[in-house]
């Protein structure tokens, strides 16, 4: 099972542009007003993105019929370093993309996590810089360089009838879009210009409740869905606090998500202007 805050906060930077919301000609009127809506609720447009953040949180995972929680101290920079204290006090991380820049701790050994041996454990990591990367892309809407958007006829199928009517009050809106992140299922990385399609369930605010996102063409990576809610303010962006993450059943005839999160994520502290380096996440002997 992917540690999925790894799977969050963020697969939440994903190289996100400082421009405006190229909404002209791309989708509806009605779709483009509806984004216009989604902008404006998660704050100034006129703010610095996202590019770091620190936050401790709570979180719960499942797997099978077990489960374990604790507090979880997470770090990120853009594009792609990351590092996080793990329930059993053991500290892992990456301060760049090649193998042997994966690395965990314990006390005070630090393992390269360079070999095929350890391909779980680079795996766990790229869950949660994905999560990370998604986490900021749907915190600053208005950056993101859209490449489709549209009002979809219906909620997506593989809510699966529980979900359905759990989310059934929501307003859905999809988006295309290369600045979200993924955990591939196979070795085989993601093929340079891969688009996301994103389905937002809105609430009435205008803020997601609900985030599904799937590569638009079928490739290694499982879809993820991430409910979202108990948004606060910091930093001038509304965030959430809460976060449910959900992986996709394929037990089922039609795999369709899991009703029982697989990880919750509850944000205790939020820092989203630290000042971080490369340094910050190369482990310290």
């Amino acid at each position: 099972m992917p540690s999925l805050f790894a799977a969050c906060c963020l697969a939440l930077a994903p190289l996100l542009l400082p421009q405006e919301p190229p909404v002209q000609g791309v989708g509806s009127a009605e779709a483009r007003a509806l984004w216009q809506r989604v902008c404006g609720a998660s704050g100034n447009a006129a703010r610095e993105p996202i590019r770091a953040f620190q936050l401790r949180a709570e979180v719960l995972t499942r797997s099978g019929v077990g489960s374990n929680e604790g507090t979880i101290d997470y770090a990120y920079m853009e594009p792609d370093c990351i590092r996080f204290v793990l329930p059993n006090k053991k500290e892992t991380g990456r301060f760049g993309p090649a193998p042997e820049q994966y690395w965990l701790k314990d006390g005070k050994e630090v393992v390269a996590l360079a070999g095929r041996e350890y391909k779980e454990d680079r795996r766990a990591v790229d869950d949660m810089l994905s999560l990370a990367r998604n986490y900021v892309a749907l915190s600053n809407p208005v950056r993101l360089n859209l490449v489709a958007l549209e009002l979809p006829p219906a909620p997506p199928a593989d809510l699966g009838p529980e979900l359905a009517r759990l989310f059934k009050k929501l307003t859905w809106l999809a988006l295309e879009s290369p600045d979200f992140a993924l955990v591939r299922r196979t070795d085989a990385a993601a093929k340079s210009g891969t688009i996301y399609r994103v389905e937002l369930g809105l609430n009435e605010s205008a803020l997601p409740s609900v985030a599904i996102i799937r590569e638009r063409d079928k490739g290694g990576a499982d879809p993820l869905l991430v409910e979202f809610s108990k948004y606060e303010e910091h930093d001038s962006f509304k965030i959430p606090l809460v976060l449910l993450v959900r992986v996709i059943e394929r037990t089922q005839p039609a795999p369709v998500f899991a009703s029982a999160p697989a990880q919750e994520v509850y944000v205790k502290t939020a820092a989203l202007r630290p000042k971080l380096t490369v340094a910050d996440f190369q482990p310290k002997k």
